[in-house]
């Protein structure tokens, strides 16, 4: 059959088959694949041609030029599945997972931080005018909050704060359904991660949905919480990777320097504008 089918197709086909088997490496380059967070908008997730897309993907292709002997891989996968499959080794390492050794002993190693994740508060100017709100939460006593459904980003002391009957809370299904009810008036603030929330904010300019003259201002208040981003690298591959140390390095390496000479900005200024 495989010599019927070579004399009968013409040769420019199997040519084409032949580069599109190959990997998207060159000679002595090695393929390295990440598995990303498919489902984490705007730091990463799957695109409409199933790319991974997003600020995390996109610092990790700018860093690719630095790397001598590797190409990325950077494959969209469900949380979970990727935690998973780091854990039993079989994959190199998941993007991007906070700084927990202790609650993920199967992470190994972390790279030097991809950025760090702020947990802000953000309220109508109005809320803003009447007077400062420096301190968290004694200055904010009797507003409403928003956080989306499920969240706990925002943070124990936030919690604490609900609990004690500080501040009122109430939930809805994302961040575009948060800004738009703070936007109408229905919740003074909204506590969630900030550049998510810059992002969604500029999402809504661009629809027309959020107009800063007729709308008023939202302002950015106090942050409530913090942590660092990563690329985490598997100790259970036993051996699997040989490379990973000198990868590990040079990555870190690219990243230091993409953060010194304000790379990192740029990237995260593309998704906010």
């Amino acid at each position: 059959m495989f010599n019927y089918l070579y004399h009968r197709l013409p040769k420019v086909w199997w040519i084409g088959a032949l580069l599109s088997a190959a990997p998207f490496s060159t000679p002595g380059e090695t393929l390295v694949t990440l598995l990303v967070d498919e489902n984490y908008p705007p730091y990463a997730y799957r695109a409409a041609d199933g790319t991974a897309t997003g600020i995390y993907p996109d610092i990790l292709r700018a860093a690719e030029s630095q790397l001598r002997g590797y190409r990325l891989s950077l494959q969209p996968t469900r949380w979970r599945r990727a935690l998973a499959e780091v854990e039993a080794g079989r994959a190199l390492a998941v993007v991007p997972p906070f700084f927990r050794p202790q609650e993920r002993p199967f992470i190994g190693r972390y790279s030097t931080p991809l950025l760090e994740e702020q947990v802000a508060v953000f309220c109508r100017h109005s809320v803003f005018a009447e007077r400062p709100r420096q301190l968290w939460p004694e200055d904010f006593q009797g507003l409403r909050f928003g956080v989306n459904l499920g969240s706990l980003s925002a943070g124990t002391a936030f919690w604490q704060a609900e609990s004690n009957k500080l501040i009122k809370v109430e939930e809805a299904p994302g961040t575009r359904s948060n800004l738009l009810k703070m936007l109408r008036g229905r919740i003074d603030c909204f506590a969630f991660d900030r550049i998510s929330t810059l992002s969604g904010l500029a999402e809504l300019k661009r629809s027309g949905d959020y107009d800063e003259a007729r709308d008023g201002r939202i302002v950015e208040g106090p942050i409530l919480n913090k942590d660092t981003a990563h690329v985490g690298y598997t100790n259970r591959d036993q051996g699997r990777f040989p490379f990973k140390e000198d990868f590990a390095t040079q990555l870190d390496t690219a990243l230091d320097a993409m953060r010194r000479a304000g790379e990192v900005d740029r990237i995260i200024q593309r998704y906010t504008d």
